[in-house]
């Protein structure tokens, strides 16, 4: 018979186990969590966070290194956001920086409940659509079709809220007894400061930054011209086809309010589309920690170069991250709440976001990825069916929104896939390595391009300059480091979702394996501004909360106080040079002046001519005609004319007017030739290399202008 054991000593934790439990940061409840903090908790508030302000001071140095100079080398970058990641390692094992608790997701599954027959009704009326659209124009029948198909198709599957909202009459009774009553709270005034200063960056200079179009313009303004002169098409295939969202808005802006085709018209559509768009990121940052994050995300986006450039660039770029963000926003929130009117939202902002802007076609592979983690990390498998069920509700609601384009591309395959394959595949031009190497290089270069080199785009970026600027390159550094973190140690689907993100919208970039030279490219990664500055969001709140934690008294608030303002104030500094100094020397020192020469165009024809007697005489390398006229008030008229076509011009006895290139000697000859009393000059431009020669022939004796 065995005596019996007697129960283990128990044994206070070593300081070897104390150690190792501090180094297992990724365990999802390590020791130090479970072990209270031995420290009071006055104590503990009362330390003064040196971590934190190691690791943003060591971020911001780090990230100062790497702006662009003659003498410019990644190390000391590396070795300062190496010591930068490990001060917030320590910060992060000590709970000194701690990213604001997420949102729980709902116990309550999703509700899956529909209308039969307004779901059939919707497919009906989506087939009808389906095949008029097979016209590939937006006629009355097929497009009334189309949104009446959308509209059943949602209302089969929403959800009215439980609780009955007060009418039209019991607001107005509500507003006789009590009036308008308007509370001014601290958040309020933060946030119409915020407001102001994200105005004042969208809206500064915005006739001259950037000063001059690209024939990218040309092209767009003329199917904005097409548009406002009857053609409804449901793709554009000039400039080798373009959907259709950008130009029906900017015709309807410019209808609405009696405005002309030009360049500061189209500005503005891009403006108002970029702050809908920081709207909703300030929701999914909202979403993803709270308020202060939101706003943070949502300013520092306001203010950043990155998506003004392209803003202000006025193409259809601005689209990619306006229908990016909703998407998102609807879909984590559908998720985890199990609310079937999000999942519908997120549907519906897919579709829409696929008229826009050619690199959105990425976002559906986002939303799948995306559900398919959620479906790894649910604690319980009773809900997966219905998270299937939301994945094939998006799924219908996005083809029937998507419908006009879906069916011009099966009836035109080559024409949509173009602009997207030709960059994808070698049909073009060869693969200069192996497709694999060059995807990995491509891969490496725009995961970098925030701290290194956002490329050599003149027209939307600064060339080999980061994406990001000082502070918001510092702040991503954290935020990305203190997500990676807290998702090993937690293993939450949102956290990894917001990671994956970022490399999935840049993929329109990182898959231009037949033209490795155009990556990184900030316009085909324009989608990825939402989750970059909802991470910058993140590192900001949580920075800035952790030192008024730890910082009390009258001198820790301004001493607070101080630090916020001071990563702002030079967050604002770094972006206003970089947009209104330096970018907009280089876009004018770059494009050419085809607005001086359209106001000489102008006053011609004002005056003596017509533009029908206007010409640009061809050049190699020189002004795009179209934008010429385009800027003298002539949308959709093109002043080219050849060295060929010159002496026929002698024909027609009014007044013209040729404009030639400076270094253009045999056409300035041939002219002079065919117009002995023809009248030569140069115009002085204001831009330094950017002269032009004019040529004026008086009108026939007789004739008037």
């Amino acid at each position: 018979m065995s005596e019996p054991q007697e129960p283990a000593p128990i044994t206070e934790p070593s300081v070897w186990d104390l150690f190792v439990a501090k180094l297992k940061f990724w365990d999802r409840q390590p020791a130090l969590e479970r072990e209270p903090d031995p420290a009071p908790e006055a104590e503990r508030q009362s330390r003064f966070p040196w971590l934190t302000f190691a690791a943003l001071a060591a971020a911001l140095v780090a990230q100062l290194t790497l702006e662009p100079s003659a003498a410019r080398t990644p190390w000391p970058g590396l070795v300062l956001y190496a010591v930068a990641l490990g001060c917030l390692l320590a910060a992060i094992i000590r709970r000194e920086w701690q990213l604001p608790a997420l949102k729980p997701d709902s116990d309550q599954p999703l509700a899956i409940a529909f209308r039969g027959q307004y779901l059939l009704v919707g497919v009906v009326l989506a087939l009808l659509a389906f095949l008029l659209f097979g016209s590939g124009t937006l006629g009355v029948v097929n497009t009334m079709l189309w949104i009446l198909a959308t509209i059943f198709v949602v209302m089969a599957f929403w959800q009215p809220k439980p609780a009955p909202r007060p009418t039209l009459r019991e607001r107005w009774d509500q507003f006789a007894a009590q009036g308008w009553q308007v509370k001014i709270t601290r958040w309020t005034l933060v946030v119409l400061a915020a407001i102001a200063v994200i105005l004042f960056f969208n809206f500064h200079r915005l006739e001259s930054v950037p000063p001059e179009m690209v024939s990218d313009h040309a092209e767009t303004l003329l199917d904005v011209n097409d548009v406002l002169n009857g053609l409804r098409p449901t793709y554009f295939p000039r400039n080798t086809g373009r959907e259709m969202i950008h130009y029906y808005l900017t015709a309807a802006y410019l209808a609405l309010f009696n405005l002309p085709i030009s360049f500061l018209n189209l500005k503005v559509v891009a403006v108002f589309t970029n702050l809908l768009t920081l709207l909703f990121i300030y929701l999914l940052g909202k979403e993803v920690g709270n308020k202060w994050v939101g706003l943070g995300a949502a300013l520092m986006a306001g203010i950043a170069y990155w998506p003004l450039l392209f803003t202000r660039l006025a193409l259809r770029i601005p689209l990619y991250p306006l229908f990016t963000a909703p998407v998102m926003f609807f879909l984590i929130r559908g998720l985890r709440r199990q609310t079937i009117n999000d999942i519908l939202l997120a549907g519906l902002f897919l579709g829409i976001g696929l008229h826009g802007y050619t690199p959105f076609r990425i976002v559906p592979i986002l939303v799948v990825i995306g559900i398919l983690i959620y479906l790894l990390y649910r604690p319980s498998r009773d809900r997966r069916p219905q998270t299937l069920f939301a994945l094939g509700l998006i799924v219908l609601v996005s083809v029937v929104v998507f419908l006009p384009l879906l069916r011009y591309w099966l009836a035109n395959p080559e024409v949509f896939a173009y602009r997207a394959f030709s960059r994808l595949t070698g049909e073009e031009v060869a693969f200069q390595a192996s497709p694999v190497l060059i995807f990995l290089q491509n891969f490496w270069k725009s995961s970098v391009m925030f701290f290194w080199s956002n490329g050599v785009i003149w027209a939307h970026s600064i060339p080999n300059r980061p994406a990001l600027e000082v502070v918001s390159g510092a702040l991503y550094f954290l935020g990305i480091a203190g997500l990676l973190i807290r998702y090993l140690r937690e293993r939450n689907w949102m956290d990894l979702f917001l990671l994956v993100s970022i490399p999935i919208l840049m993929l329109p970039s990182i898959l231009s394996l037949a033209y490795p030279g155009e990556n990184p490219s900030l316009n085909r990664s324009a989608g990825a501004i939402v989750p970059v500055f909802v991470v910058i969001g993140l590192a900001l709140e949580t920075t800035i909360r952790t030192l008024k934690e730890r910082l009390s008294g009258r001198i820790g608030k301004l001493a607070v106080s101080a630090v916020l303002a001071f990563l702002l104030v030079w967050s604002m500094g770094n972006n206003y040079d970089l947009v209104f100094n330096q970018y907009a020397t280089i876009y004018r020192d770059a494009s050419w002046n085809t607005s001086e020469i359209g106001e000489v165009a102008r006053l011609f024809i004002e005056t003596q001519g017509s533009p029908e007697t206007t010409y640009v005489v061809g050049y190699p390398y020189w002004v795009d005609s179209r934008l010429v006229a385009i800027n003298s008030g002539y949308a959709g008229w093109d002043y080219a004319i050849f060295a060929e076509q010159i002496p026929a011009t002698a024909a027609d006895p009014r007044a013209k007017i040729f404009f030639l290139n400076v270094s253009d000697q045999e056409d300035i000859q041939l002219l002079e030739e065919t117009f002995p009393d023809g009248i030569l000059s140069q115009y002085d431009s204001a831009v330094e290399n950017k002269d032009f020669m004019i040529f004026i022939v008086p009108p026939a004796q007789g004739v008037t202008p």
